[in-house]
């Protein structure tokens, strides 16, 4: 966003306006916990038979008919022991014996974690936000070795390359001991695939479904199909293949708000309205083909290899409506006349382009038992690649004559209305360009590692060396080509789509401008003027990256009585290298002047940590953390790239020097478990920030005079203090049938302090960007004889997203529902039928500037249902 003095950036989300669909998760806590308040706390015990018995006290147990663990209860025990084991803070999802989680992909597992909200793309899940701090401050590994990202500048992961089918356990670990690397001041997000060991004796499963999304009305497939065994006791073999493809629309209505002449400023009217329709066919394919050999007790093998592909083809149709060179009337109520417009004020664009992404990981280890001391190692290789190299956008505008528009802002998506109806009609509108915008991005990294530990009557002592060697290189592109012939866009016409936000006009053929560029691309090139901007784009946002880290630990473990003492030091040398290009375009905005550019950076990294666990026998544990994490500058940050356009005074600046964020971090919890399956716990935590990154744009600054200058600098110190909840619990104390209920709810509460340092805005308070203040989720679930059923709700609040040059022109991301419903029923002992439903409420992606009313981004992504039928042998 452009700004007078400085600016803060950072990335996109969306909002909820109806108090009646945040009732939904607020009926699902309040009888969670009446529930809760209500049940006695028993313990559950199984008999060697099977039979289920409950314990309160030293009342009599009573016997209740045989109940087969099923699904839901099955995962929500594992998640629950492996929380109860970590000596630090963590949540988990884990899958049930047959490898199914209770939701539709990973980052939406996550998402039901007390504190773990996620950011989307075309409506699934994407990145995990942890505790609301950016997903670029998360690690995210994969059998213990760390995985890049495709995004061609920040560091956050994206977790919707990873089927689910190809992973066994979830785990966000919100305290890192020393043992672990220490980027992770959000937290770390730990995904661990298969290993045959987690079945009994040989297991196979298969999976066929088909979804049905109701934007686009199509019915898409998607299969897997997993096998494991165990030779001999000692060698262990799992294999799991997925595939999956998605055709689905959305409707997307973005807007621009501005003051105008004569009007008061804090009176902002619509600008510009962009209406985007979005046809996309997603294929996702993932393997995983996992080793494990352990040939006696005292020594374990294994070979780990994940390989996934998502595989995009997106076209985009929008219809621009240009209303700032109009001359705009207040006419009050929320409502506006334009006019004086001119016909080039309307333009439409179509957009094609496919992108490939695909990670593969592979880790290689074992772990010895030796006298006295146990020895683990592992080597591991990760690579993530994005390949966009087909994208293009024709651009055209409306050649009919003068005409005047009306706004109506009185609620959400201004109401347009418009003199001249010539616009519909693809026949009226002259070609502008074609518009070519490829992209490569390549992110290895290579790594190895060793640990020692000792131990002793009452603790241990833990020693480890890490290596990782990160290689990235991107290459983003464009240019704009406006020579050539014309065209004539009614012979690109195609279906007229539907959209909720208003007409766009006649439709368009993706195909039909796909075959005509193949037949005419040739015969178009840049104008004189326009080829040192298409320079200056295709060059300012490439670098070449390395990334070394070395890092080494002490760690003790100590047990005294119920209670376990963690402490340590990490220490993380970090040695960065990059080249980039500096751009400078001359005043006569013609000349253009490359010259590469190369960086060097290094710091060293000290993370102390102190753990405490106090486990006692009567299911209560009790936890405190304090300390230091890092998370190092994201790569289009950091990387030295310059470019200066004089013609057009303006400057963008990488800026190498960037320090990493370091945080202090205090935490403390309690846990009382209730049963084999049930929880509640409690927990309160603090971090403290420095050298928060901001992007900032400013006109005065001493280098460039003038200009408007680009850059990130560490800015000040950034305060994150939070509560979290959750409570989760089988009511097997309930009589007969009633008993196969499952209920849960958390919720997490954050007050952030941020200051940015914006010369102009020094009274205002600042939230921390992308945190919300409030994230709800609670579910129901019931499982008995062979059916299994839940609905999931996730709430959370709105976030502060851009941060403008005075409170009218933040940014914010509205609040946002999320309602998921699934249905399993076991046919037979080895065949179930199922049915799921996603996005209930029908939630878009909204987001809005300075008050909710104005809506600046709206994207509705309609339900989306599935039904389908799993075999297991």
């Amino acid at each position: 966003m452009q700004l007078n003095g400085h600016t803060v950036h950072t990335h996109p989300l969306h909002r909820l306006g109806a108090v009646v669909r945040k009732s939904v998760l607020v009926v699902a806590v309040t009888t969670a916990v009446a529930c809760m308040a209500a049940a006695p706390a028993y313990a559950q015990q199984a008999t060697a038979d099977g039979t289920t018995t409950l314990a309160s006290g030293a009342a009599a147990a009573i016997d209740l008919e045989r109940i087969e663990v099923r699904a839901q209860r099955e995962a929500q025990i594992r998640a629950v022991e492996l929380k109860r084991d970590a000596n630090g803070v963590q949540d988990a999802v884990a899958s049930d014996s047959m490898g199914d989680y209770p939701d539709m992909n990973v980052a939406e597992s996550l998402q039901r974690l007390p504190g773990v909200s996620v950011t989307r793309d075309q409506g699934e899940g994407r990145f995990v936000v942890i505790r609301g701090l950016d997903a670029a401050l998360n690690s995210v590994s994969i059998d213990g070795i760390a995985i890049g990202t495709p995004e061609d500048s920040s560091r956050a992961a994206p977790l919707d390359v990873i089927p689910s089918e190809s992973t066994e356990r979830l785990r966000v670990i919100k305290s890192a001991t020393p043992d672990m690397p220490g980027d992770a001041i959000g937290g770390a997000v730990v995904v661990e695939s298969a290993s045959a060991f987690d079945r009994d004796g040989r297991s196979l499963k298969g999976k066929l479904e088909g979804s049905h999304q109701e934007l686009s009305g199509e019915t898409s497939p998607k299969a897997a199909f997993n096998y494991s065994e165990v030779f001999a006791e000692t060698f262990g073999v799992a294999l799991g293949v997925n595939y999956q493809k998605r055709s689905f629309e959305s409707d997307n209505t973005e807007v621009e708000y501005g003051t105008f002449d004569g009007g008061a400023d804090d009176d902002l009217a619509a600008v510009e309205i962009q209406r985007r329709k979005y046809t996309i066919e997603r294929e996702r394919t993932g393997a995983n083909l996992n080793f494990d050999w352990r040939p006696d007790d005292a020594n374990r093998y294994y070979l780990r290899t994940l390989y996934s592909q998502f595989d995009d083809a997106e076209t985009r149709q929008r219809t621009i409506f240009g209303l700032g060179d109009g001359e705009i009337t207040a006419l009050g109520g929320g409502r506006y006349e334009v006019a004086e417009l001119d016909a080039d004020a309307i333009s439409k664009r179509m957009r094609y382009r496919t992108k490939e992404e695909n990670t593969f990981a592979v880790s290689l280890g074992g772990e010895n038992t030796l006298s006295g001391a146990v020895l683990d190692y592992k080597v591991g290789y990760t690579k993530t690649r994005e390949r966009v190299n087909d994208e293009m956008e024709a651009r055209f505008d409306y050649d009919g004559g003068p005409f005047s528009a009306t706004l109506n802002q009185n609620s959400g998506i201004p109401g347009l209305g418009l003199s001249d109806s010539g616009w519909l009609d693809n026949g009226n509108y002259a070609f502008d360009r074609v518009v070519l915008s490829p992209k490569q991005v390549d992110d290895s990294e290579r790594s190895a590692q060793i640990n020692i530990r000792f131990d002793g009557d009452k603790g241990s002592y833990k020693f480890g060396v890490l290596g990782r060697w990160r290689e990235r290189d991107v290459n983003v592109d464009e240019v704009e080509l406006r020579t050539g012939p014309a065209v004539d866009l009614s012979s690109w016409n195609g279906k007229t789509l539907d959209h909720r936000g208003g007409s766009l006009g006649q439709g368009m053929s993706s195909a039909a401008m796909r075959a005509w560029w193949a037949a005419n691309g040739s015969k178009y090139s840049a104008r004189a003027g326009d080829v040192a901007g298409n320079t200056m784009t295709s060059l300012e946002e490439d670098y070449v990256a390395s990334e070394d880290i070395l890092s080494a630990y002490a760690m003790g473990t100590w047990d005294i009585g119920a209670l376990r003492v963690i402490g340590g030091v990490r220490v993380e040398n970090t040695q960065f290298t990059a080249t980039g290009n500096d751009v400078d375009i001359d005043g006569d905005g013609e000349t253009v002047t490359v010259t590469p550019r190369i960086a060097n950076n290094s710091y060293t990294s000290v993370l102390p940590g102190l753990h405490l666990r106090y486990d006692t026998s009567n299911d209560w544990v009790l936890r405190g953390s304090v300390n230091k994490t890092v998370a190092r500058p994201s790569f289009g940050d950091v990387s030295p790239r310059l470019a200066v356009n004089r013609d057009d005074e303006e400057a963008r600046i990488g800026n190498p020097n960037l320090d990493p964020y370091e945080s202090t971090n205090l935490d403390f919890s309690f846990e009382r478990y209730l049963g084999e399956s049930g929880i509640i716990s409690m927990g309160l935590f603090h971090k403290s920030i420095d050298g928060y990154i901001v992007q900032t744009e400013t006109d005065n600054d001493p280098e460039y005079p003038d200009f408007k200058v680009t850059r990130s600098i560490n800015g000040d110190k950034a305060k994150v203090f939070g509560a979290e909840f959750n409570w989760q619990q089988q009511l097997s104390f309930l009589p007969g049938a009633w008993s196969g209920l499952l209920v849960g709810a958390s919720g997490t509460w954050l007050d952030t302090d941020f200051d940015p340092g914006i010369a102009d805005r020094e009274g205002d308070d600042f939230n921390l960007p992308r945190a919300s203040k409030n994230i709800y989720s609670a579910h129901i679930g019931y499982e008995w004889g062979g059916l299994s059923t839940r609905l999931a709700g996730v709430y959370r609040s709105e976030y502060l997203d851009t941060i403008g040059d005075s409170r009218a022109f933040d940014i914010y991301v509205a609040p946002h529902t999320q309602l998921d419903f699934s249905f399993d029923y076991k046919l037979s002992k080895n065949v179930s039928l199922y049915l799921e439903a996603s996005n209930l409420l029908d939630e878009p992606l909204e987001l809005y500037q300075g008050v909710s009313s104005r809506t600046l981004q709206n994207e509705e992504y309609g339900r989306t249902y599935a039904i389908g039928v799993k075999v297991a042998l």
